[in-house]
C-alpha cells in the first residue's frame, strides 16, 4: 500500500523532490518504494528527465488501479471510524424475547458488532415496558398496544391468544365453550388477558377465574395436571410441555406487539437497532403460524 501511495505522490506532485515533500520522507525512501514496485511488477513505472518525472504507459495504467485500490482503503477506514458502537437497552416480555428478538440481536452483533444490546426481558405487563422507556432505564422497548401519550411506536407483529387445555381435554368446533367450561378456568394476570377474555364471554364464554397467576410456567404446570385450561398468548407458551395441546380461539384475539420508544430524535445506536428490526423480521418466519409479523411504519 506505500509504494501505491508514492506512485501516486510522484505522478500528481511530477518529480520525486515533490513527492518527498507531499509525503514527508526522503528521497531515498521515494526511490526505494518505485524500485521496490517496479521489481515486483517487472515493468517501468516513471521516467525521469531533466523537466520533471512522468508516467510510462504501463505506469499510468497501475496508477489508475492505484488510485481505485487508495480509494477503497479510505473508504472502508471511513466507515470503520463511524461503526456505530455503545449500549442500547431494550426492555419486553420473556416470550418475545425469546422467540422473536434473540435473533434479530444475534444478527445486529454481525451487522454491528461493537454495538451491544442489554436485554431486559423481565417485564410482566405493557406499563412495566412503558415505565421503563419513559423513565430511561431503557432506550426502547417491545410491548402490545395501547401505548400511553408521549411515546412512539413501530408496529411489530401479531401474537393469537389461545386455549391450553391437556390433551384429553380438547374441545370440539361445535360445542368449544361447553366442553372447555368443564374444567376450571385459570387466568393469566395481565391486561391483555383481561381483554381477550372480555372478547371470549362475548362469544359465549360463562368460566370465571378460579385462580390467577402472573406467571406462563406456572399457569402450565397447572393445566398439565388435567382439571383446568387457560387462554395464553401463543409465543408465551413455546416450548410447550409434553401432554398439552394449543387449540385456537373460535373469536379472533391477539395482542399487537410494538416497539415503544421515547418522542423525539432517535440517536444513531437506536436508528440501527430499528432498522435491523425492520430490514430482519424474516428471521421470525418459523414462528408465522403464531405470530402474524407486519412490516414496520
Amino acid at each position: 500500500m506505500a509504494e501505491l501511495e508514492v506512485l501516486i505522490a510522484i505522478a500528481d506532485a511530477g518529480s520525486f523532490g515533490g513527492a518527498a515533500a507531499e509525503l514527508d520522507c526522503t528521497q531515498s525512501r521515494i526511490s526505494h518504494a518505485i524500485a521496490a514496485l517496479e521489481g515486483v511488477l517487472g515493468v517501468q513505472l516513471l521516467q525521469r528527465s531533466r523537466s520533471g518525472t512522468v508516467p510510462t504507459p504501463a505506469g499510468r495504467s497501475v496508477i489508475v488501479e492505484a488510485r481505485k485500490i487508495l480509494g477503497l482503503a479510505q473508504r472502508m477506514t471511513a466507515a470503520k471510524s463511524t461503526a456505530l458502537s455503545g449500549v442500547v437497552r431494550l426492555a419486553t416480555y420473556e416470550s418475545v424475547a425469546t422467540h422473536l428478538i434473540l435473533p434479530i440481536i444475534d444478527a445486529l452483533a454481525v451487522r454491528h458488532p461493537g454495538l451491544q444490546i442489554e436485554l431486559d426481558d423481565g417485564c410482566l405487563e405493557r406499563e412495566d415496558v412503558e415505565r421503563r422507556v419513559r423513565d430511561g432505564s431503557a432506550d426502547l422497548g417491545v410491548g402490545h398496544l395501547p401505548v400511553g401519550a408521549g411515546l412512539s411506536i413501530r408496529p411489530f407483529a401479531e401474537d393469537n391468544y389461545v386455549v391450553i387445555v391437556a390433551d384429553r381435554h380438547i374441545p370440539s368446533k361445535r360445542y368449544f365453550w361447553q366442553d372447555v367450561e368443564r374444567l376450571e378456568f385459570v387466568e393469566l394476570r395481565c391486561s391483555g388477558s383481561r381483554s381477550t377474555v372480555a372478547k371470549c364471554r362475548a362469544a359465549g364464554m360463562t368460566a370465571k377465574p378460579l385462580k390467577s397467576f402472573s406467571s406462563v410456567s406456572t399457569i402450565l404446570a397447572h393445566v398439565t395436571r388435567g382439571r383446568s385450561f387457560s387462554i395464553l398468548p401463543r409465543l408465551s407458551v413455546e416450548p410447550l410441555p409434553a401432554g398439552l395441546r394449543v387449540v385456537d380461539l373460535p373469536v379472533s384475539a391477539s395482542r399487537s406487539l410494538a416497539i415503544v420508544l421515547p418522542k423525539g430524535p432517535i440517536a444513531a445506536k437506536e436508528r440501527a437497532v430499528l432498522e435491523g428490526f425492520r430490514q430482519l423480521k424474516r428471521l421470525q418466519e418459523p414462528v408465522a403460524s403464531w405470530a402474524r409479523l407486519n412490516a414496520m411504519r
